[in-house]
């Protein structure tokens, strides 16, 4: 891909690029060219050159896009990282390589007494490495039907079923999540061969489509006011988690995913 800022660029449009992007969050506001010229104070030439891979908007008309269209700062940080080159996204063996330090590995079995799951992920939701705690939530999350993917684990290839089912109580809503996740990963990192092989095993569930096709929902983490709504599998009883998944400072590649008991929160 060749791209120079502010001036024309050609981008082959893959799973998700500025251009899709631009003409979607549009759309999805239900603004024609015109109204979202109006709205951006960009002129409608410029932004159908931006919506037709012609163009890369300067720091100044990116700046009017994300507040023209009044996006929140992850669909912000989409948009920047979507008028930059793709990030390439190492293998899962190095990443996994990066994670195992004693301190971390030491981690993982120091809180499976406290009923504490930790996890370590990288962008598409592959799982690096995890505690015991962690797949007891997660029943079949590292099955080989799955690839070792939390993602795959609650929205599989058809015809799959999703393990998920039988522990998540509002499977649509972590749907909408998993979808909004995925999209600002595969905005970064959109060249990657996983990106593309991932989105063509999504692409066969019909929750995922829908959830990709109409709506702009972006997110890169998740913090403790959206707990996790579950039901034990064997008791069929309804808990609540506290839930944190945040890059690590030190390896932004690699997202660490923490989950715990919380008792005070309404399912």
């Amino acid at each position: 891909m060749k791209t120079e800022r502010g001036g024309a660029y050609s981008e082959p449009c893959t799973v998700i690029c500025l251009a899709c992007w631009a003409r979607t969050i549009r759309e999805h506001h239900g603004l024609s060219r015109p109204q979202a010229a109006e709205t951006t104070g960009i002129s409608f030439y410029y932004l159908k050159d931006i919506e037709n891979h012609r163009q890369i908007p300067s720091q100044e008309y990116l700046h009017n896009l994300i507040t023209g269209y009044r996006m929140d700062d992850a669909q912000a940080r989409l948009t920047t990282d979507l008028c930059r080159p793709p990030v390439p996204l190492p293998p899962m063996q190095e990443l996994r390589k990066r994670i195992s330090t004693p301190e971390r590995l030491q981690l993982l079995t120091r809180l499976d007494p406290s009923g504490i799951a930790l996890a370590y992920l990288d962008p598409l939701w592959n799982i690096l490495t995890a505690n015991s705690t962690f797949f007891g939530l997660f029943p079949r999350a590292g099955a080989w039907a799955t690839d070792d993917n939390l993602a795959l684990w609650s929205l599989p290839p058809a015809p799959e079923p999703s393990p998920a089912e039988s522990v998540l109580i509002h499977p649509d809503r972590e749907a909408h999540w998993f979808v909004g996740t995925l999209r600002g990963a595969f905005g970064r990192y959109r060249d990657s061969p996983h990106v593309a092989s991932m989105y063509e095993q999504l692409s066969r569930n019909e929750t995922f489509k829908h959830h990709w096709h109409n709506d702009i929902h972006v997110s890169h983490g998740r913090c403790t006011q959206q707990p996790l709504h579950l039901r034990d599998p064997v008791t069929d009883q309804p808990y609540t988690l506290n839930v944190q998944l945040t890059e690590l400072t030190d390896v932004p590649e690699i997202r660490g995913f923490l989950a715990w008991p919380r008792t005070d929160a309404p399912l």
